[in-house]
């Protein structure tokens, strides 16, 4: 079965708003990207999977100053930024920070 048959397959199990949230990030993946690199995935200007491609090319069009405001603990209390959950704190750090005040 090829990825767009396993696609459909998947997104005709899935909820209508998580439908709505892949095609918008479809949308987004097709403005953001030429034709040409999902025609030739394994050029010789491709050392990373298109996908990371693509991650790459969006952070270097992100301001300096943009990426500056992001809470350094993003990735690990993203749930917490979205969605209002208890963030996560490493014990060895407020130990650290405990010892060091």
């Amino acid at each position: 079965m090829s990825e767009r048959e396993l696609l459909i397959r998947e997104i005709a199990q899935t909820p209508d708003t998580l439908v709505r949230e892949v095609l918008n990030f479809l949308l987004f993946i097709k403005s953001r990207t030429t034709q040409n690199d999902f025609q030739n995935p394994n050029s010789e200007k491709s050392d990373f999977p298109s996908f990371l491609n693509f991650i790459d090319r969006v952070n270097s069009e992100t301001p300096a100053e943009e990426n500056a405001q992001l809470p350094r603990d993003l990735s690990k209390n993203l749930d917490s930024y979205l969605y209002g959950s208890p963030k996560e704190y490493r014990p060895s750090l407020i130990l650290f920070i405990a010892l060091t005040t």
